[in-house]
């Protein structure tokens, strides 16, 4: 009876110990991914900057600001036509709207 219950106690403990090692480890990865994360970002800013004409962004023409915010506005209005009713005679064909 005794050793069993040492046994229960060693594996939980074991499982606690694990677990334990497991949220480490984990904390670890995601301050590693941090930090290639930071490094990363200086290596392309570097880069960037030295390679001419790719660090300089050209102001937006005015035109083509004003294209865009029209298909904008155009695609934000709901259009609804007007639906026209077309009367019928008794044998089914369209009347003329003259007589």
């Amino acid at each position: 009876m005794m050793e069993t219950l040492y046994i229960i106690g060693t594996i939980i403990v074991g499982f606690g110990v694990v677990f334990k090692l497991l949220i480490d480890l984990g904390h670890k990865i995601e301050d590693g991914l941090i930090e290639l994360d930071e490094k990363l970002a200086i290596a392309i800013r570097s880069v960037v900057e030295k390679i001419p004409g790719l660090g300089e962004s050209e102001p937006i023409n005015p035109i083509q600001m004003a294209i865009g915010q029209l298909i904008a506005n155009m695609s934000q209005q709901t259009q609804q036509p007007a639906i026209k009713v077309i009367q019928r005679d008794e044998k089914g064909l369209f009347v003329s709207e003259d007589s």
